[in-house]
């Protein structure tokens, strides 16, 4: 059995995950793919629009036979911290062949010497960050400026998904795996970003990919990054809220975004938006701002991953002017600490995520399954070097994962031990 693994957010699944699933399968020639996905939480930041049991059952209609729950800490940490964890779960896997992922380079041999450079730090390159740290670059910008002294690629560590890609091999290249890379271009819009144009300091999990054939094939291919699918959905659901009767309104609206959406995808969210509520980061506004009010000390912030002491301070100064949590992560950030690192560290301090919570994962989650692929998990029982979870009751080491999806379902009544795997 070939199994391919591959590494996502799925917030929400759309054509170009859909696309991406395909054509990995295709380019590997996997038997099984087995998708890593962030839970409840993304890296950027944020919560997940649609919970990950949903955005699971996405996945497995729409190509993946297993899914695999990222931890936490992993799953909301910097890019770093977010591929190591990934990385690990793929490989203790034990069966895992390949590693498909998307990258805006498209090439895979710049990534790979990108990658060893970065995990060498030669001198020479450790002078270049030196220099351009002293004239007040914020660290991403300082390392691209560095690099670029070694590669002619000029995107390379500007595109969100190169970032992502050379965290990747640093994992597989730590590990010696044996896990083969396997990248495919990125074509689509940036996330956050409609214009195509890259943001300064910008880091992104998500792959929306393109297949790697030739540009013939692939030049009318543009897919619609997640983060502009998902505020297309917010402002759907503030229009319903406004009027929900309006002909005309909504409805024609939310059609406009079928072509965009797998239709297992698209019913599930238009479910979603009628019976439910699209979950975002304001919903959270009140309990961060509690919790930065409870602070004692300018440096207790300090304590929670991502959070250095000067960013603690910077904080705890400006806890008075918190008029919600967008408005507070523009507040914050500066030149140093991009909105992404604010947005995140803040998430920490909400989900009590702390420096020390930083660790590799230690079992195999299972999140949901297709029943075809039932051979897949029994490979897995034979060849992990993880236990492999299926039911949360009766694993206490699962109680930090379970708080932190409770705090997801802040006002609800929820309870993360009586959820029932995803099986199709």
């Amino acid at each position: 059995m070939k199994v391919t693994g591959i590494i996502a957010e799925y917030n929400p699944f759309h054509q170009g995950h859909a696309y991406h699933l395909a054509r990995a399968r295709e380019l590997t020639g996997a038997d099984r793919i087995l998708v890593v996905m962030g839970g409840n939480f993304m890296q950027r930041g944020e919560p997940a629009i649609v919970d990950k049991y949903a955005r699971a059952e996405m996945a497995l209609k729409n190509g993946a036979d297993l899914v695999l729950e990222l931890p936490a800490a992993a799953a909301t940490g910097s890019a770093e911290y977010f591929a190591e964890g990934a990385v690990e779960l793929l490989d203790a896997s034990g069966v895992v062949d390949a590693l498909c992922f998307g990258s805006e380079l498209g090439k895979l041999a710049p990534l790979e010497k990108a990658a060893a450079l970065l995990l060498e730090e030669p001198e020479e390159y450790r002078q270049f960050l030196r220099e351009e740290l002293k004239r007040g670059k914020n660290f991403p910008e300082a390392r691209e400026t560095a690099l670029s002294a070694f590669f002619p690629e000029r995107e390379l560590l500007s595109a969100p998904n190169n970032i992502l890609a050379i965290e990747y091999l640093k994992a597989l290249k730590r590990r010696k795996s044996s896990i083969k890379a396997v990248t495919i271009p990125r074509l689509g819009n940036y996330h956050g970003n409609d214009s195509g144009q890259v943001p300064q300091g910008a880091d992104s999990s998500e792959s929306v990919s393109s297949s790697a054939a030739p540009a013939l094939e692939t030049s009318s291919l543009r897919f619609a990054s997640a983060s502009e699918i998902r505020r297309k959905l917010y402002a759907l659901e503030e229009l319903l809220q406004k009027s929900p009767d309006q002909p005309g309104g909504w409805q024609s609206l939310m059609a406009n975004l079928a072509d965009e959406l797998p239709p297992s995808s698209f019913a599930l969210l238009q479910d979603t938006l009628l019976a439910a509520h699209f979950v975002r980061a304001e919903d959270f506004a009140l309990p961060l701002h509690y919790r930065l009010m409870q602070a004692k000390d300018s440096l207790e912030f300090a304590a929670y991953l991502d959070v250095s002491e000067e960013l603690s301070r910077r904080i705890y100064s400006l806890r008075q002017d918190f008029t919600g949590w967008d408005a507070f992560v523009d507040l914050v950030r500066t030149r140093q600490y991009t909105r992404s690192r604010v947005s995140r560290a803040l998430l920490h301090i909400f989900l009590d995520i702390r420096q020390e919570m930083a660790r590799l994962p230690k079992e195999l989650r299972v999140l949901g399954f297709r029943r075809e692929a039932s051979d897949l998990l029994s490979e897995i029982k034979k060849k992990s070097r993880l236990p492999l979870v299926t039911k949360a009751a009766g694993h206490p080491e699962l109680s930090e994962e379970i708080r932190i999806s409770s705090f997801y379902h802040l006002g609800e009544s929820y309870n993360e031990l009586s959820r029932q795997l995803i099986i199709l």
